[in-house]
């Protein structure tokens, strides 16, 4: 399996089990070097995350990106739970829990729609947590969330 955050890329075979521990292993070690960078001003980078961390709610954050299917709700989705509440990854019933919250109604199969998303580059499987598989948002993800909070979709 190849993936690639950013400018940074791996690849890796092997067992299920050890490919996706080499997996959340790069992402780990990947998102942690991009928040560093993301921090500093000359990172060739410009968007900074759409809301502040405080008082936006899931409705609030829907809203203004407008997603027009349920592959874009379950990225926006993702993405509230990343970068506003800073979560490190996302499950698929969190993301159905923050659909919930803003009242928009979940996907039929939400897992379908993570897969969708996963087929487009936009995110990618971050291991397992509480024995449940979780998620994270690629660079390309970030970017579409945040062009659909500027206008587009």
């Amino acid at each position: 399996m190849r993936v690639r955050i950013g400018d940074a890329e791996m690849e890796v075979t092997g067992p299920p089990a050890f490919v996706d521990q080499k997996i959340a292993e790069f992402v780990k070690q990947t998102t942690a070097s991009q928040a560093r960078s993301f921090a500093q001003p000359d990172t060739g980078r410009t968007d900074a995350p759409i809301a502040d961390k405080k008082g936006t709610s899931p409705a609030q954050f829907i809203k203004k990106t407008n997603p027009k299917s349920d592959v874009n709700a379950v990225l926006v989705a993702g993405y509230y739970l990343e970068k506003i509440k800073s979560q490190e990854n996302f499950t698929a019933q969190e993301v159905r829990d923050v659909l919930g919250q803003a009242k928009r109604p979940p996907p039929k199969n939400t897992n379908d729609a993570i897969n969708g998303n996963i087929k487009k580059g936009l995110i990618m499987s971050a291991g397992d947590r509480d024995n449940k598989m979780a998620f994270v948002l690629t660079s390309d993800g970030e970017d579409l969330v945040q062009g659909m909070a500027h206008g587009g979709d």
